[in-house]
């Protein structure tokens, strides 16, 4: 009996990242090292292309009998543990395969949303710092970058990038120069993954140790080049009538808004920002939600908007990088829109668009839709969206221009108010902002929320029907609510609850 025991390699990788090729470049490295492999994959089926585990077990060939290896990791028995995405690894560590007593985490903290994520009433992305801590507590040495980051930065594939670092950190028992063979002896694309190869070594070594990540003295990881750093904002002469820590997102609330439509139409802003803030309970950290949440909601996603948006150079600049495209190569995009008798009755002037919009309800057009296939990339789609995004000039003209201003008047007069009879609501009422968003269904059903939340909530207590001081806790429970539950079931409870207590009170 032999006390040789074998490595362990354990990779999560999600589809499209090359985590078969990687596995087999590792089973062709191994084997050219004169070392047994085995290597087994379990495919699975996610929401975000699909997820598949690959397992290599590595020993050296110290005698004449083939060793007996594992099909499966164990929880507790991995050695190298490498993810592709960030989620990935948290999945990894909250099954069991990466623990502090032996295992090297290898782990790219980029992020694929999930469908949760997406389809979540406001923000719904996971915070990855508390992500990264996390995988840093369980693993006992832990590098986590942005990989997808190098290998686009390189033009070569994220798995090259993780051959390289596996080969650099000594966590496997196979050499650089037999990982470089495997990758060479490939038969496609071989010059880019060397690309990526180089970059996993230098990485590693401009690491110099994979740092030890456990206990009071842990070295945090560095952070990554694209790990969603936050802009600077910076204050401009006509936001200096704001607290410093507000005038710089109001700069750039004034820009947005200035983009969207003109000039004239952030003056609006600036205008509601001013009287705002003339109130003397106005707190900094209101008026910074407040000039965030204005500038949001403002810049409302119309037709227009979003046809401008869809032909942004930026946007294509960002489709050829998630396509790998390389210098030369042609990228044909297409345009999937949807709009419904609304969003197009909206672009209209608001007498005709009000009676087409009332004629197709009461014919029971409104789950019809007007679905479009537009190729950006060719002429006659470029035009047509073109056209869409230049016809912007008419709408403060719309319908659906008309119908926000009715909003942002109404949620502004609210805080006003709040501000006066009870201020610390007066932020849990800007914070309602946050339900009204999107386009679609998405926007008529957070209009709804919002609507039973002023009807039933903010109106009465403001007015006087109901206790004042039950106003801000209110609120918040109820956008906490409406903001878990797509379908309202939550907040219709918080809110007749609300209603229940507060009239027993003012009984």
């Amino acid at each position: 009996m032999t006390d040789i025991q074998p490595t362990r390699l354990l990779i999560a990788a999600m589809g499209g990242e090359g985590g078969g090729v990687l596995a087999g470049w590792l089973t062709e490295a191994a084997l050219d090292a004169g070392l047994w492999v085995q290597r087994t994959s379990v495919p699975g089926v996610a929401q975000r292309t699909g997820a598949t585990t690959y397992y290599l077990e590595f020993m050296p060939k110290t005698g004449a009998v083939k060793p007996v290896m594992a099909l499966h990791p164990a929880p507790g028995r991995v050695d190298v543990m490498v993810a592709t995405e960030l989620l990935e690894a948290m999945r990894m560590v909250n099954a069991g395969f990466v623990t502090p007593d032996r295992t090297q985490l290898f782990a790219s903290r980029h992020r694929t949303f999930t469908v949760d994520e997406k389809s979540a009433m406001e923000d719904g992305r996971l915070d990855v710092e508390p992500m990264v801590a996390t995988c840093c507590a369980f693993a006992a040495k832990a590098l986590i970058r942005d990989f997808s980051e190098i290998a686009q930065r390189e033009t070569a594939h994220l798995n090259s990038v993780v051959m390289g670092l596996l080969a650099g950190s000594g966590a496997l028992p196979i050499p650089e120069e037999s990982c470089r063979a495997a990758i060479k002896a490939g038969k496609r694309a071989s010059d880019a993954n060397l690309r990526g190869f180089e970059a996993g070594l230098a990485l590693v070594k401009e690491a110099e140790t994979v740092p030890d990540l456990r206990g009071a003295t842990k070295a945090a990881p560095a952070p990554s080049a694209a790990s969603d750093p936050q802009p600077v904002l910076h204050a401009t002469p006509e936001t200096e009538f704001l607290p410093p820590e507000v005038a710089g997102l109001a700069a750039e609330g004034v820009r947005r808004l200035t983009d969207f439509q003109d000039r004239a139409y952030a003056e609006q802003y600036l205008a509601h920002l001013r009287r705002i803030a003339a109130h003397t309970a106005a707190t900094p950290e209101m008026l910074a939600a407040l000039a965030r949440h204005m500038a949001v909601r403002m810049s409302y996603e119309d037709t227009h908007r979003v046809a401008e948006l869809k032909l942004r150079q930026a946007r294509l600049s960002r489709v050829q990088a998630e396509a790998k495209a390389r210098p030369g190569d042609i990228v044909d995009v297409m345009e999937y829109m949807k709009p419904g008798p609304e969003e197009v009755f909206g672009m209209l002037p608001r007498k005709l668009g009000t009676r087409l919009v009332a004629m197709s309800q009461r014919r029971g057009w409104g789950k019809l839709s007007f679905p479009m296939k537009v190729r950006t990339t060719r002429f006659s789609g470029f035009i047509r969206l073109r056209f869409l995004a230049a016809a912007k000039r008419w709408r403060p003209r719309s319908l659906r221009h008309a119908e926000e201003m009715e909003w942002l008047d109404g949620w502004l007069g609210h805080v006003e108010r709040a501000l006066e009879l009870a201020p610390d609501a007066a932020i849990e009422i800007v914070e309602t902002a946050r339900l009204v968003r999107g386009y679609g269904s998405t926007f008529k059903r957070g209009l709804r929320n919002w609507r039973l939340i002023e009807a039933e909530m903010i109106a009465p207590c403001l007015n006087g029907s109901l206790p004042a001081n039950m106003l801000a806790e209110g609120v918040l429970q109820a956008r906490l609510a409406a903001v878990k539950d797509p379908e309202s079931a939550a907040l219709d409870t918080v809110v007749a609850s609300f209603r229940d207590v507060a009239l027993a009170k003012a009984s």
